[in-house]
């Protein structure tokens, strides 16, 4: 199988632009998709909510702030292998100056939403994501929360490869990343400050609305992770052994 998708992604790949970005894209990324989802299966063989993924039926909010930049995390969530997620962008205060490119992605998916804060707070993202919280909490009918960052990417099997780790029990679940503060080299996660980054983790909706984002200074990041500790403790948190995010 492994011989026959990347022989046909890379035939594929050789023809003219023209015809490999048109219409045959959604069969180069199709058969993307299959090979990660085969190359990843045996991380969770037997994932305790495997009927309601296939089906789609769990649905995913990422929650994200933006200043005028390219939206990495957006063209990310597009290439996903499972598609039932939104992702809320809180621009910190007018988005006037997102350029036509930034805006023609975001605009591209009816998954991918825009809102702004009445003005600019320049405190790592915290204030919009705050503001992203807030608007959750009034309307949202996700089943789980994801916090990141525009620059950032999830890599394609990123959101199916943490469901499948979740069961009753299990109320967070969180990979290993790619950090640039680390010089890019893969990064062993755990639930300690300056392990982790909120990226990696995806938690219950219910849970993550009732941690919140309390803290905006720079270790904002690291206190939504310990509040979400608090909430349920560290056994209703489970690993993934694979590197699923990448941390610009």
């Amino acid at each position: 199988m492994r011989a026959l998708t990347e022989s046909l992604y890379r035939l594929l790949d050789k023809l003219p632009p023209k015809i490999k970005d048109g219409p045959l894209i959604a069969i180069r990324n199709r058969l993307r998709h299959w090979e990660i989802v085969r190359r990843t299966k045996d991380l969770e063989p037997n994932p305790a909510y495997k009927d309601k993924i296939a089906e789609g039926a769990l649905k995913v909010v990422f929650v994200s702030p933006i200043y005028n930049s390219f939206p990495l995390l957006a063209v990310s969530l597009i290439e996903q292998t499972y598609s039932n997620w939104e992702l809320l962008f809180i621009h910190d205060g007018s988005s006037e100056g997102l350029d036509s490119v930034a805006r023609s992605i975001i605009e591209s998916d009816s998954r991918i939403r825009l809102i702004e804060t009445n003005s600019r707070a320049n405190d790592w993202g915290h204030t919009p994501r705050q503001a992203g919280f807030a608007e959750l909490s009034r309307e949202c009918d996700a089943d789980f929360l994801v916090v990141s960052n525009s620059d950032n990417y999830h890599t394609p099997g990123y959101v199916e490869k943490m469901l499948e780790h979740f069961d009753d029990g299990i109320h967070a679940v969180y990979c290993n990343m790619v950090h640039e503060y680390y010089n890019w080299r893969n990064f062993e996660t755990r639930l300690e400050y300056s392990f982790i980054d909120c990226g990696c983790v995806m938690a219950r909706r219910e849970t993550a609305l009732r941690a919140g984002w309390n803290d905006n200074s720079y270790e904002g990041d690291w206190r939504y992770v310990a509040d979400l500790i608090d909430e349920v403790g560290t056994k209703a948190f489970r690993k993934v052994d694979a590197t699923l995010f990448v941390h610009s």
